[in-house]
């Protein structure tokens, strides 16, 4: 059975289930570290509900909003006694009340969506966030897990993430034409030779930041080492792959074969006039180069594979995203599930939510969907979701820790010192890594 493809019938059942008597819900939020959802329950089974379901849930954006607001009515027809609360909160402001609320045992909502992120934040300490990792289960064999992992910890799963992020290579193929590069190409290294095919023109292949850790961390993910942790929570930021992969990342830049990425509105002027013809990132990035760009870019811009790091490696990673996740201090855990489960394993509202957000659904049967495959225009007619759905199920692992978001600012620190010449790559990751390592031990 395709468990991603749940009917609304289904959906019906379980709500009701789900949902019966307050009392029994408070009892399960207050004494288990995870909500349970049963798995044989049918309609003959669900007793009447007691009373009515309150949900609340915290989002950030308006297109998170919108998107909620535009299922409800249909889950109001399979969930009647069940009300869901949206606040909408910015998503800094909403993270410092989701601990705070922690902190103080109370007012904190059912469901929080977290952008990835923050999400290591709420790893420190007594974890107010219930385990979903049993709830998830049934779906494994069609969701991509690996998007699971920015919302894991030490083999608990605490959230799930609403859209898939490839990242992809997104290039003016008539530029790309001109130097000579035939897409895709194998790997990063012929990739760096092709682009030299560049020279001597006004335009570089691609660019990357030389004072931020996004543009190197999706180099490194796209290995599949782990990232900046191992499973087990230890450093390996100073492993041999990841200086490796710094040391390209420095020599290509510093070579002029890449270009830097300007910073702010000038990155997306590059795109448009052609000084940079190519950027690497996600589905959402692809979206905002159409954006940005506008129409002097339509028909000129196609996307492919990454590169890979050796032949047969992954040609994709994931960037960015943002994850369901359900509080501990919920009175209805199985109902917050029941709805989470409607929002992200319903074919028909992840369309929806594609329609409101452009993100593209992180289960795999659902890609071969004829609406995700329509050839885009703007991209030169491609199929821009085939491609995310040939690449869906490549993207590599990687692991999460407490103090991920103290890394990434050092990763940052280190990145900018090995561009700027001041240390080289090994010594910037090594030093990178002592200082982490000092920082965890000390709490």
């Amino acid at each position: 059975m395709n468990t991603s493809k749940l009917s609304r019938r289904d959906f019906l059942q379980r709500a009701a289930f789900m949902t019966m008597g307050a009392s029994a819900a408070t009892a399960l939020a207050a004494c288990q570290p995870a909500a349970t959802v049963s798995d044989d329950a049918t309609a003959g089974d669900a007793a009447p509900m007691s009373e009515p379901v309150e949900l609340s849930l915290w989002t950030f954006g308006s297109f998170f909003t919108d998107f909620y607001e535009a299922i409800f009515p249909a889950y109001k027809e399979i969930a009647p006694d069940v009300t869901i609360e949206v606040q909408e909160i910015p998503g800094g402001q909403l993270f410092d009340n989701l601990i705070a609320s922690f902190a103080a045992g109370t007012g904190a909502p059912d469901i929080a969506d977290i952008e990835q992120g923050s999400m290591s934040r709420f790893f420190k300490g007594e974890i107010g966030l219930i385990d979903l990792t049993d709830l998830i289960a049934p779906y494994v064999d069609d969701y991509v897990m690996a998007r699971t992992d920015p919302y894991a910890y030490l083999g608990h799963i605490y959230g799930i993430d609403h859209c898939l992020c490839p990242v992809v290579l997104y290039y003016r193929h008539d530029l790309y034409a001109e130097a000579g590069i035939e897409m895709p190409v194998a790997t990063w290294q012929d990739f760096a030779e092709a682009a030299q095919g560049f020279e001597g023109t006004e335009a570089a292949a691609i660019s990357l930041a030389d004072r931020s850790w996004g543009d190197y961390w999706m180099l490194l993910t796209q290995r599949g080492t782990g990232g900046i942790f191992n499973a087990d929570g230890e450093v390996i930021i100073d492993q041999p792959e990841a200086i490796d992969t710094l040391s390209f990342y420095v020599d290509q830049l510093t070579s002029g074969t890449f270009a830097v990425t300007p910073s702010g509105p000038a990155s997306y002027a590059a795109l448009t006039e052609g000084t940079i013809a190519g950027r690497i990132g996600a589905d959402w990035f692809g979206g905002f180069i159409k954006l940005n760009v506008g129409d002097p870019g339509h028909g000129l811009w196609m996307a492919a594979p990454l590169p890979a790091w050796e032949e047969g490696g992954a040609r994709t990673t994931a960037h960015g995203g943002t994850g369901y996740t359900i509080t501990r201090q919920s009175e209805a855990p199985d109902a917050a599930w029941a709805f989470i489960e409607f929002a992200l394993f319903d074919e028909d509202n992840k369309y929806i939510e594609y329609g409101v957000n452009n993100l593209i659904p992180p289960i795999l049967s659902m890609l071969d969907d004829e609406r995700y495959l329509a050839p885009d225009p703007w991209y030169s007619d491609q199929s821009i979701g085939a491609l995310y759905r040939d690449l869906g199920g490549e993207i590599p692992r990687h692991n999460r820790h407490p103090f991920f978001s103290e890394a990434v600012n050092l990763l940052s620190n280190a990145v900018t010192e090995a561009v700027a010449g001041d240390k080289n790559p090994a010594q910037a990751l090594e030093d990178m890594a002592q200082e982490l390592r000092e920082t965890i031990d000390k709490g």
